[in-house]
């Protein structure tokens, strides 16, 4: 849960730049377009006065790009996390359909994302303990505060997984 509430409180930061760099855009495009307003109604003299102006939107529109630039480096850093979790996971449920090109790099997920696949296995394996008790999906889901899209995800899979492991045993009995 407070893997879940972190991330929403990231989310939500990162929507409130977004939002804040919307309106210093729409302020600047405004500004600039009073600007060029005002400087044809001037006359040439007094346009050596408007450098302070120009810095001023110059270093703002520096700091615009540099808040899209980190937000866009978040975003990429977190769909790396999530594909090597991903794989992780991938590897961890099927070791011999998947095979990693090298150790190293085996090593390099089992480093990043093991508390995270912890974590997440006790959630699901309590997701299935809850699940052969008779509790029904909507109770589950309010008891592990887990949405209950991923209470049925999770039941599914461990159904089709159970599916897959008796095809596989009557095929190597036969």
């Amino acid at each position: 849960m407070a893997l879940h509430t972190f991330n929403l409180w990231q989310i939500a930061l990162g929507g409130a730049q977004i939002g804040l760099c919307g309106l210093i855009l729409l302020f600047l495009v405004r500004s600039r377009s009073r600007h060029k307003q005002m400087i044809s109604n001037m006359p040439a003299d007094e346009n050596s006065s408007n450098f302070n102006t120009e810095f001023v939107v110059e270093a703002i529109r520096q700091q615009t790009q540099m808040a899209f630039d980190h937000i866009l480096d978040t975003i990429d850093k977190e769909r790396h996390s999530l594909e090597a979790y991903f794989e992780l996971r991938e590897l961890h449920q099927a070791p011999d359909m998947f095979k990693a090109p090298s150790s190293t790099r085996e090593e390099a997920f089992a480093a990043q994302g093991a508390a995270e696949l912890d974590a997440a296995d006790a959630i699901y394996d309590e997701i299935e303990n809850l699940a052969g008790q008779g509790m029904s999906l909507t109770d589950i889901s309010q008891k592990l505060d887990v949405p209950p899209g991923e209470v049925d995800l999770v039941l599914k899979l461990k159904h089709l997984s159970a599916e897959s492991a008796k095809k596989k045993g009557s095929h190597g009995s036969a």
